[in-house]
């Protein structure tokens, strides 16, 4: 019975995430509220439920999407995404131009929002596109799915932030396999693109009329004298990230109770590491800022913070009432004794979760909770499970994703061709590949 009723809260859910405009914050809490009540928690329980996950989620991801935020929005005000973007131009030339903007994107999404990113590299994309004479729909497919590549694969984006914290997987092996996986794709995607979408006519795409393009005043390139350094863009990005992976090495062979271990313990601790990537960024870019704006993203940030540890957050309450009501355990036992391959589970889950409802981030909060009781039965690691889930993400990619818009606007382009560049990149080349490294990990780690 217990079964039924979570799958009747989900349907509830996804349904009042398609149909109305509460917004899955809401829709989540709605679900839990439901399943729990009908799968015999009681009030107290369910209530104490949602508030316990609610809660805990934000203590584990709270600090981390505000110091995530305030890092990206520094590396979007000082133009160091532009100055990554422009370096690496430089070396490769524009005949190599996908590849370029390949790299920039998976560096750039890593401490900056995919939505962003995009908006502030396509100016970029279309100039490089003019003076390589190649198409700049291709090259933005290119530049925009390796931004979701490593949106998905690596911290500190809330995503695999908040499924760090479900699956209690250690943030710094998730770092390090992320990055794996997320170099792969953008090399699949790199070759999607170059062998592909560059290899069609420009008659294949069809722009927007130039009063529908959202490209303006705000977007326009850049001197190069107005952007920091291409080391200083990077430094702030690559800090974080070493300390983080310094830390999960050194705990392997450094004695715990050493003075050595101790000081890199604390510089690693991922708030302390993020912290320290703000501070470089303070450091090395806010010279770059007005004078009198050099310190407003540190509040400015939790405008775009607040709404994401929200989000996250309720998905970590209807996590918990999945964990209580024992419904995990259920339905993870059911999808175990079909035929689907354990590791395919999660994978599915988050690509249905998002073809319903649109979010990348709240598809993989979801499948997190549900394979959750997967990872305690012994079914799969927490590792395997992280892969998976992020390889869904881009599995079920729509018009009803917002990115899939940012892109058609920004980039100039009507959502037919966005659907046969962007979103045909993104539901065969990097969920496929996504998923095949998960399982060519997951035999290496087995």
């Amino acid at each position: 019975m217990n079964v039924i009723m979570f799958v009747v809260g989900l349907v509830l859910m996804f349904a009042l995430m398609i149909k109305t405009k509460y917004g899955p914050f809401i829709c989540m809490l709605i679900a839990g509220l439901f399943i729990g009540l009908t799968s015999g928690l009681g009030t107290k329980g369910t209530i104490d439920g949602l508030v316990g996950g609610f809660g805990g989620t934000c203590k584990s991801i709270g600090l981390l999407v505000i110091f995530g935020t305030i890092l990206g929005e520094y590396l979007e005000k000082s133009n160091a995404c532009q100055k990554i973007a422009t370096t690496l131009l430089k070396y490769t030339g524009n005949k190599n131009a996908s590849a370029a903007l390949s790299i920039t994107g998976f560096i750039v999404a890593i401490p900056v929002f995919s939505d962003v990113a995009m908006v502030l590299l396509s100016p970029i994309v279309k100039n490089v596109g003019k003076k390589s004479g190649k198409n700049a729909c291709a090259l933005g497919t290119a530049t925009a799915c390796s931004l979701l590549s490593t949106n998905a694969f690596v911290a500190p984006t809330p995503a695999p932030l908040a499924v760090v914290a479900i699956l209690g997987l250690d943030i710094g092996v998730s770092i390090a396999y992320g990055l794996v996986c997320a170099a792969v794709i953008t090399l699949a995607v790199w070759a999607f693109t170059e062998f592909y979408l560059l290899k069609k006519p420009d008659s294949w795409y069809t722009e927007l009329p130039a009063e529908d393009q959202a490209y303006g005043e705000e977007n326009k390139d850049v001197p190069e004298k107005e952007m920091p350094s291409f080391l200083a863009s990077l430094l702030p990005i690559l800090i974080p990230i070493i300390l983080i992976l310094a830390g999960s090495i050194g705990g392997q062979f450094l004695p715990k109770k050493s003075l050595a271990m101790t000081l890199l313990a604390f510089v690693s601790n991922k708030n302390i590491a993020l912290a320290l990537g703000i501070v470089s960024a303070v450091v090395l870019l806010a010279r770059y800022l007005p004078e009198k704006t050099r310190y407003t993203p540190m509040t400015s940030a939790l405008k775009t913070s607040g709404t994401i540890v929200f989000i996250t957050a309720a998905g970590g309450a209807l996590s918990n009432i999945v964990k209580l009501t024992g419904v995990g355990d259920a339905f993870a036992h059911a999808l175990v004794a079909s035929p689907i391959p354990v590791l395919l589970i999660p994978f599915l889950i988050t690509g249905f979760s998002k073809f319903a409802q649109g979010s990348g981030s709240v598809a993989e909060i979801l499948a997190a909770g549900l394979s959750l009781p997967m990872c305690e039965a012994g079914l799969m690691t927490p590792l395997e499970a992280f892969l998976s889930i992020s390889a869904g993400a881009s599995l079920g990619s729509h018009v009803n994703n917002s990115f899939t818009w940012v892109f058609s606007e920004f980039m100039g382009y009507d959502i037919k061709t966005t659907m046969k560049t962007l979103c045909v990149c993104q539901n065969i080349v990097m969920s496929l590949t996504g998923i095949i490294m998960t399982f060519l990990i997951s035999a290496v780690i087995r």
